[in-house]
């Protein structure tokens, strides 16, 4: 394709970095399930792995506050080298490092992974065109999913065991330079800075709050402990990595339905019948595993999916909720709130899950998600029926969302 987008830029350079994107994804996942892997492997204790899982969260949120203005002075081209430098040193202190030292690296990576998080929508968002924006975006995360499926199963080829897979990742955060090095094109002008508060959104929007919570907290550990509590349940290593990868399968399967259903139907209804579903899922799992749990096994794969294509995918719909609440006019402001809850979210779920796996043994991960999927179901209800939705203003609802620009957060 020969023509250009908008800002000036091409195809081709938003490719480059959708392609840079695509390899930090693989990196990425490796890191993501090896640590909790090898942690559990070594025996370590669930609470550890959960507080080595929430550093990655916390050094996220840092870099929510911190990055915006490194990517501002520097330029998103040169900020992306050095978010990827950061990535790549930090995957390799893993084999020098022990293991009650990890969080300190997952930290460093997180506060990375923020600033290209940053640099990526941000350089999507200025460089496409604005009527093939929403499409770009919907295939790069279709892509970035389908990278980290693939990614994990590959996984399960592998030694884990072996430190030479960390420096195979490492060697992937290097090569994901090299197409955004190598492009012609220019990164995005920067915007001024945007200081955004939480209460006017709770005020608005409480459910659209409760749900990016909600996805962060189920989603955290879904993503960083579910490893860990497939060795603990007695799976071994390829079993663990089909468990996780069906977790991802199942939310790239019901992204799509359930982003167009946020379009149809009244978002906190999909959200309540959503977070339902999670909770019968896990409430059903655990009791079929202690009547008998060499049987249980068999629905471990194809519940666990479902559990992550119900909850995961809820931050669409929460972010729907919100924008419809709120409107457009508040959207660089509005994406960073919604992020910073996310991320909030993926800090805590991970220590509260671990800490009911250490005092319950694996099924803490299952009390986990019932105890909080039914306390956001109550609370959804509650909101319903106290609150009834309004009616939707006719084109409102299919009219396209705004994009993630680079963003800074006021710190409160």
């Amino acid at each position: 394709m020969t023509a250009k987008t908008q800002g000036g830029g091409s195809v081709a350079a938003l490719g480059a970095i959708v392609a840079g994107a695509l390899i930090l994804q693989v990196a990425g996942t490796i890191v993501n399930t090896v640590v909790p892997l090898q942690m559990a492997i070594a025996n370590q204790p669930p609470l550890l792995i959960g507080l080595v899982a929430s550093a990655y969260s916390l050094g996220f949120l840092i870099g929510c506050f911190v990055n915006p203005s490194l990517v501002r002075r520097v330029g998103h081209i040169r900020g992306f080298a050095v978010f990827a430098a950061l990535q790549a040193v930090s995957t390799l202190s893993f084999p020098m490092l022990p293991e009650a030292w990890w969080g300190i690296s997952r930290l460093v990576m997180g506060l990375a992974a923020a600033g290209h998080g940053i640099c990526i929508e941000s350089w999507i968002s200025g460089q496409a065109n604005r009527s093939q924006r929403g499409r770009i975006f919907g295939i790069y995360q279709i892509l970035n999913r389908v990278a980290l499926i693939g990614s994990q199963i590959g996984i399960g080829y592998v030694a884990i065991q072996s430190q030479d897979v960390f420096l195979f990742a490492s060697m992937a955060f290097s090569i994901a330079l090299i197409p955004v090095a190598l492009t012609r094109a220019r990164g995005p002008e920067s915007s001024e800075i945007v200081s955004v508060g939480l209460r006017t959104l709770w005020q608005q929007a409480p459910a659209a709050v409760v749900g990016c919570l909600y996805v962060g907290m189920v989603g955290g550990p879904l993503t960083s402990v579910a490893p860990a509590y497939g060795i603990l349940s007695g799976l071994d290593q390829r079993a663990t990595i089909l468990l996780t990868a069906g977790i991802q399968i199942g939310a790239l399967l019901l992204q799509w339905p359930m982003s167009l259903l946020a379009d149809r139907v009244a978002s906190r209804l999909i959200m309540l019948i959503a977070t339902s579903i999670v909770a019968v899922v896990a409430a059903g799992l655990m009791m079929v595993l202690e009547v008998d749990a060499a049987h249980g096994r068999i629905w471990l794969f194809g519940l666990f999916a479902l559990i992550g294509g119900c909850s995961i995918p809820l931050y669409t719909v929460a972010v729907t909720h919100a924008y419809f609440r709120m409107g457009r006019d508040q959207a660089v402001g509005l994406s960073a709130q919604l992020l910073f809850l996310w991320g909030t979210g993926s800090a805590i779920g991970p220590l509260a899950a671990t800490l009911l796996m250490q005092l319950r043994g694996p099924q803490g991960m299952l009390i986990y998600l019932v105890g909080l999927s039914v306390a956001v179901a109550i609370y959804i209800a509650l909101r319903i029926s106290r609150n009834p939705s309004p009616p939707i203003v006719e084109g409102e609802r299919n009219a396209s969302g705004p994009t993630i620009p680079d963003i800074e957060m006021a710190k409160r």
